[in-house]
């Protein structure tokens, strides 16, 4: 590819890129909204909620699930759970609120829990967040009629136009590979993937949603760049490390914490076994955090509500090492005791 050509194509991936830099790292990717924030409920009785979900971000969010602690007071939603949530997409639960007969007439505020995970490359995030609402218990002959709930639907044109945009993409883009295998250059390639993230932009702009245009230019440049690339194969060590693996004479542990929505985490773990297997000074534990979140707490694997694995904790210095990329290199490190 002629250099200047490539320059250009780097460049406008980098521009791209730094424009969506806030797209990324341990933060809420969802936005939770009650319909109503003030709800009024008859004792012994039901009342219905909307809670509205919307994904802004490039990542998907994953077993999106609202849960209630209040004494007295039971939620059952439809759906249980939402299972995963695309990027720039919108789900909604219905919620049913039953009140027990005991409980106090009045008005409280309450808040609604909500756990979901999403991943990032190599490291898997699961939150949990809580809105507010404030409920309002009456008399059973004073409950409010209830209406039908009335769950959003996508207009059907800007669906056509969803899916027309996108297999017109796929069509320039199986073009471009054609180009380049006829005639061995890649430049064809990388001029599409580029349109593709500014046709992102646009899109996001003209439908005055420019965080959205933000992270579908994230999700297209790193596609452009190659900055986010998983570990789903079999780990191999290098002779270089399994040599500096040999060396160590320190009895040293490490804990493993993992989740079973962490896509990362069997990567970390087959490391963590196949660098014990080299040396038996070497001891490992596996850690769910579901299971010993008191733990993951203490070792600063769960941190403000937020869970980030895969992590894998060296107990004696308490240094930790979180994400799969690069592993062996860190591992290495971590064993070492190299700063």
């Amino acid at each position: 590819m002629n250099r200047r050509i490539r320059s250009a194509l780097v460049f406008a991936c980098a521009a791209i890129a730094a424009t969506c830099a806030t797209c990324t790292g341990q933060e809420p990717i969802l936005t939770f909204s009650l319909d109503e924030s003030q709800i009024t409920i008859p004792q012994g009785g039901e009342a219905i909620a909307v809670l509205r979900v919307e994904n802004g971000s490039a990542y998907p969010g994953d077993d999106i699930e609202p849960t209630l602690e209040v004494e007295g007071l039971t939620l059952r939603a439809e759906p249980e759970v939402i299972a995963a949530l695309s990027p720039f997409d919108s789900a909604a639960f219905v919620l049913h609120l039953s009140a027990s007969e005991e409980f106090s007439l009045g008005t409280s505020t309450h808040a609604l829990g909500l756990v979901y995970n999403y991943c990032i490359g190599e490291l898997c995030y699961l939150l949990t967040e809580e809105i507010s609402f404030t409920l309002t218990v009456v008399p059973p002959s004073e409950a409010p009629v209830e209406l039908p709930v009335a769950l959003p639907v996508e207009p059907a044109s800007r669906l056509w136009f969803r899916l027309g945009g996108l297999g017109l993409g796929f069509l320039f883009l199986a073009a471009a590979i054609g180009v380049r295998r006829a005639l061995s250059r890649s430049w064809p390639l990388y001029a599409v993937l580029i349109l593709f993230a500014l046709g992102g932009l646009a899109y996001g702009v003209v439908l005055n949603q420019h965080e959205q245009a933000q992270g579908i230019g994230a999700v297209l440049c790193t596609s452009c760049v190659g900055i986010e690339e998983a570990q789903h194969g079999e780990p191999e060590l290098t002779p270089a490390g399994i040599a500096a693996i040999e060396t160590i004479e320190d009895d040293i542990e490490l804990l493993v914490f993992y989740a079973v929505w962490c896509h990362a985490c069997p990567y970390a773990e087959a490391m963590v076994e196949e660098t014990a297997e080299h040396n038996r000074r070497i001891t490992y534990r596996f850690v769910d955090v579901a299971e010993e979140p008191e733990l993951a707490e203490r070792s600063g694997v769960i941190q403000s509500g937020r869970t980030v694995v895969p992590a894998i904790l060296r107990v004696d210095t308490g240094e930790i090492l979180f994400g799969a990329e690069d592993l062996e290199a860190r591992l290495v490190d971590l064993l070492r005791g190299t700063p």
